[in-house]
């Protein structure tokens, strides 16, 4: 049987904390790995898989107080007599010792590092130095207990009763693929925010979970109320397990509404065939021109903001670390490229949201404050805010000022210290920088333009705003757009 054709690299990190943010999903694919237990027999985890075991993974240490309690509570080797080998034959369970500095004897409670023998009374495979398999799959703390379903996807179960293992083992979601014909829906994938009278791209996650080839299905979307949005013919070739990203379309939703996602194909199995999601209408209007402007606190490397369009791909941001001065102002001006709907997010690395204040804000051609978009301060504890907003207008156009010509490139954009002009007319005797009010700002005149076309240009003493570059001439004018910041 073949496995997932296609599983995404997965990016390794190894920090204990409580924050989970780290963690793979629950759906995620698991990373498969081969490891030698203790007693010196090899195991591969999808070739359990694809013999149609459900697979427990408890990741622990020998130190962790937590991962003492669970594992002495006998929860696991239960559930190993029950339904491993010797019970019912769906599962397999794994004990992995994660901590590579730990020692053997720790592992049988005769070590300076160790809560007792976490061998005593266990009769499921143990796996020492185990922290290349814990890093796989990015965990963040101990214990880690996930449980794998046949299909290969993961779901973290946690220091579960016996009761909620097997339920969740023996539920539909975990079972071994049995139907010939079996489409299932894993999640919703496309977008949860649009603006009013905007396309809105809907994608969903689908596994093939038959035992025969998936070649074609449909979908349909509709709203709460049964108003339909549109049908998707579907038709490719996936194996047992096999997993596709499905772009169904645009849809325009004429409110905040749910929505369903549901697969309307003759089809074996219809328990995973529906899937449900909120498309959020964002109620802010904005120019191309915002401001963003974030307060940090004792911690500034801990948030990072972004804005994206309608498609997901982000404008401009700041990533984790570009802020590094505690309790500090930090403004950044943006000049977005498009109309259209835009989302802000708002980021804390470490989920407890910290004591911040954050502001989004739109400006007119005169620079003048016309709606504050987003707000943030002392918001408590969170990992992600964000906010949508529809740029419905353009701001000034460099190519309509002063009746300007040419284009003109400068570097960088924005920029607070200096800039360089390239492509700049070799009869060019001045250079001027207004602000977008018209208002003169800076002007050199009886420059001297060197043969490459490049000037360098002094704005140290400009403050935060946009600004019209332009170089005359005899023969045109050339103009550009300046951020500075």
């Amino acid at each position: 049987m073949n496995r997932l054709k296609l599983i995404l690299p997965f990016v390794f990190a190894f920090m204990l904390s409580t924050a989970s943010h780290a963690q793979l999903p629950d759906g995620a694919a698991a990373p498969d790995w081969t490891a030698t237990d203790i007693d010196g027999i090899e195991h591969n985890l999808y070739s359990y898989l694809d013999s149609g075991y459900a697979v427990i993974l408890d990741f622990s240490a020998t130190w962790c107080g937590p991962c003492w309690t669970y594992h002495t509570s006998g929860v696991l080797e239960e559930l190993y007599e029950s339904h491993g080998p010797n019970g019912t034959n769906e599962v397999r369970v794994f004990f992995i010792e994660s901590d590579d500095s730990t020692t053997d004897e720790d592992l049988h409670g005769t070590g300076q590092n160790t809560w007792g023998d976490w061998t005593e009374g266990v009769n499921y495979p143990i796996i020492d130095n185990a922290g290349n398999i814990f890093s796989s799959y990015q965990n963040t703390y101990y214990p880690t207990l996930y449980t794998v379903c046949p299909n290969g996807l993961l779901n973290q179960i946690g220091q579960a009763s016996y009761n909620i293992h097997v339920n969740y083992v023996e539920s539909t979601d975990c079972a071994a693929a049995s139907f010939p014909s079996d489409a299932r829906i894993l999640s919703y994938t496309g977008a949860i925010r649009s603006c009013p009278g905007e396309p809105a791209a809907l994608s969903v996650r689908v596994m093939n979970n038959g035992t025969a080839p998936m070649t074609s299905c449909t979908f349909e979307a509709t709203t709460l109320f049964g108003t339909e949005l549109l049908s998707y013919e579907w038709s490719g070739n996936l194996d047992t397990y096999e997993i596709e990203d499905v772009q169904l379309g645009d849809a325009v939703f004429p409110t905040t509404s749910i929505f369903f996602i549901d697969i309307v194909s003759e089809d074996d199995n219809d328990s995973n065939n529906s899937i449900s999601s909120t498309m959020n209408l964002s109620s802010q209007t904005s120019t191309s021109l915002v401001r963003v402007r974030l307060t940090t606190d004792d911690t500034p490397g801990d948030n990072s903001w972004s804005i994206s369009d309608a498609a997901g791909a982000e404008v401009e941001g700041a990533p984790f670390g570009s802020m590094t001065e505690p309790n500090t102002e930090y403004t950044w001006w943006v000049s977005l490229p498009s109309t259209g709907c835009h989302a802000f997010d708002l980021y804390d690395l470490t989920g407890n949201g910290g004591d911040i204040a954050c502001d989004l804000s739109t400006f007119n051609d005169d620079l003048q404050n016309i709606n504050t978009i987003f707000t943030a301060s002392n918001s408590g504890a969170w990992s992600n805010l964000n906010k949508g907003f529809l740029v419905n207008a353009i701001n000034t156009d460099v190519a309509e000022f002063n009746g300007s010509s040419e284009p003109m490139l400068l570097h960088p954009n924005p920029a607070n210290n200096s800039i360089v002009l390239n492509a700049v007319d070799a009869s060019c005797h001045m250079i001027q920088i207004h602000h977008v009010s018209g208002a003169l700002a800076k002007e050199w005149n009886g420059l001297s333009v060197p043969t490459s076309g490049s000037v360098n240009l002094d704005i140290s003493d400009l403050a935060s705003g946009i600004y019209i570059v332009s170089g005359h001439s005899a023969a045109n004018k050339q103009s550009a757009r300046l951020i500075v910041r």
